[in-house]
């Protein structure tokens, strides 16, 4: 058993298993036991997932199996996004597929023999006993398959040589969008993907390319998606905010899952939105996310928390639900009007819960009865879970979306925009180990969570710290940002590839130092750092900054066409600058 902040290895350690952490000294056990590792991948993010996996640790034979002849670690994704991501490629390797949770079986000194995502007792029993059979009689295999996706997962999203120079034309762009955004956009493909997620990130690139070059058909999908999106069940109506992901298109049955960093993607998008759209229902959405993240995710001076999720399925819970009895009972006059701004059907069981929506009736409901509605759902908050985690990257986020509104809603909202995300910033800054530069990779004052960050949040703080100087021309924020730049360059970069490191020079770290360029859930640290370089040359004109910057779009070329959505980060950077973006413009003066 070990102490850690993550509510999902938490209840883990509530059952049999002999979890240990991931750890250099749990890895050298392994070795000095020989004895294969199982390694497991997960968080509550998905109810679905995190309840299957829940019940197949519960499993006796599993049990068994992974305590007898296992050493068995158990990571939240959260805790160490890098060792997700190489998660996410040997599962893209071995599976072909994306999964929130992960499992991996490898041979002593991390060497990973085979990845799924199967939580089926019966298939996990037998990959196990499979494994343990030829770990005693034909170890040699096993070596060579481990040799084999070793030499895969080196070569899977990550640069390993600096590139020459190439051209850097809006040709590359367009040949990366073509490869995939057909794809992304096609009618039969988006209603039979199961489930549906907005993707709000890649929604935002394709808005930001569309409006440069005019694309009319782009324009108008990302117009129909985002009226849709906000007028469904996907579009909390109560408290605000938006749930990750759907059943499929039709919106009709969400996730139930949010996220900080969804949501302040999701506010990013409907910003965007409004700012090229011109629609103001847009604008409304934005203000309406980013209100749900003060309300509900925001935990006073300490900082947003991570996720909000159910205990049980969104069928088997009623706390995001209302039936028309309960209406009837809270609204004795008005309760059809009620129902009808949520989308309701008044002739359903009046005892059924029902899924709610956020029609474009929402307005008529009072303010009044908008809190009487709260107090309902509250009054089922027992079958709500929070990630109470406070997290360095995760805050960033939402403090470049209060940026982002403040630059596209209008002069008259700038100014509490810019403190928001100012109040974020200086709660980070705040809680820099004392006399240092580095950052926690949790803002809080709990032991168990005062990881050292990574490069991933050291880029976003950069980048914050940039947009805060850029809009406010604070010199407070330019002072740490001359200090994080050095920092993370001194640290981070290795010039041998023109790339930056997961993990500084003079950092001890569990064995997961690369820091891959695929944006799979976020962005990539590489690809932040991109955008840093751009914002760095556009407030210092020190060539030094540019010649990065081109120097990673070099080494990323020759992987950008085909690799679809998972690389938009360093699209963005590219249409950045294609878009001559360097000046300061007048928008943002």
């Amino acid at each position: 058993m070990y102490k850690t902040a993550s509510p999902y290895v938490n209840e883990l350690l509530k059952g049999e298993i002999d979890w240990l952490p991931f750890s250099q000294n749990t890895l050298n056990r392994a070795i000095k036991e020989d004895k294969p590792i199982f390694l497991h991948i997960g968080n509550i993010s998905n109810i679905e997932q995190r309840n299957c996996a829940y019940e197949l640790f519960r499993n006796r034979e599993v049990i068994n199996i992974l305590n007898g002849n296992f050493i068995s670690i158990a990571i939240d994704t959260e805790d160490v996004p890098e060792a997700y991501l190489a998660g996410m490629d040997l599962l893209l390797i071995n599976e072909h597929r994306i999964s929130r949770h992960i499992n991996i079986f490898s041979l002593p000194g991390i060497k990973p023999i085979t990845s799924f995502s199967s939580f089926l007792p019966d298939d996990f029993l037998q990959i196990a006993q499979n494994i343990l059979k030829s770990f005693t009689g034909k170890r040699e295999k096993l070596e060579l398959a481990s040799t084999y996706l070793t030499r895969k997962l080196r070569l899977s999203g990550i640069v390993t040589k600096k590139e020459g120079p190439s051209t850097i034309s809006p040709k590359i762009l367009h040949a990366y969008i073509r490869s995939w955004a057909t794809r992304f956009l096609d009618p039969e493909r988006k209603n039979s993907r199961q489930p549906y997620t907005i993707s709000p990130r890649n929604l935002t690139f394709i808005l930001e390319y569309a409006h440069k070059y005019q694309i009319r058909e782009y324009l108008e999908f990302a117009e129909q998606t985002l009226i849709h999106f906000y007028h469904s069940a996907v579009f909390d109506p109560i408290d605000g905010g938006v749930f990750s992901a759907s059943a499929d298109y039709s919106f009709k049955m969400p996730s139930y899952e949010k996220s900080i960093y969804e949501n302040a993607n999701a506010a990013i998008l409907f910003s965007t939105g409004y700012k090229y759209l011109k629609k103001r229902i847009f604008k409304e959405a934005a203000d309406r996310i980013m209100d749900f993240l003060q309300n509900r995710m925001n935990i006073g001076r300490k900082g947003y928390i991570t996720f909000m999720t159910l205990n049980r399925s969104g069928s088997e819970s009623t706390y995001y639900k209302y039936s028309i009895k309960e209406l009837e009972e809270a609204f004795p006059r008005n309760y059809k009007k009620i129902a009808e701004a949520l989308g309701m059907n008044p002739l359903e069981d009046a005892t059924k819960p029902q899924i709610i929506s956020n029609t474009p009736k929402y307005w008529d409901i009072s303010p009044d009865e908008l809190e009487t509605l709260k107090k309902i759902r509250q009054s089922k908050s027992s079958e709500l879970i929070l990630d109470k985690r406070i997290m360095t990257g995760y805050n960033c986020k939402v403090a470049l979306a209060f940026h982002t509104l403040a630059i596209n809603n209008g002069k008259q909202y700038r100014k509490e925009y810019l403190q928001h995300a100012e109040e974020i910033l200086d709660n980070i800054i705040k809680h820099q180990r004392k006399g240092k530069i580095h950052l926690y990779k949790y803002i809080s004052s709990a032991n168990t969570e005062h990881y050292l960050s990574d490069l991933y949040d050291y880029s976003l703080f950069l980048n914050c710290l940039l947009w805060h100087f850029i809009l406010t021309k604070d010199e407070k924020y330019n002072s740490a940002t001359k200090d994080y730049a050095a920092y993370i360059i001194f640290n981070h970069y290795q010039p041998s590839t023109g790339m930056f490191t997961k993990t500084g020079k003079y950092e001890t770290s569990i064995p997961v130092k690369r820091a891959p360029v695929i944006d799979y859930n976020t962005l990539s640290s590489n690809s932040i750092m991109a955008d840093n370089m751009l914002l760095l040359y556009r407030i210092t004109a020190n060539d030094i900054y540019i010649k990065t910057f081109k120097q990673q779009i070099y080494n990323i070329i020759p992987q950008l066409v085909g690799s679809g959505p998972f690389m938009t980060g360093w699209g963005m950077q590219l249409l950045n600058y294609l878009s001559d973006h360097l000046p300061i413009t007048t928008e943002e003066q």
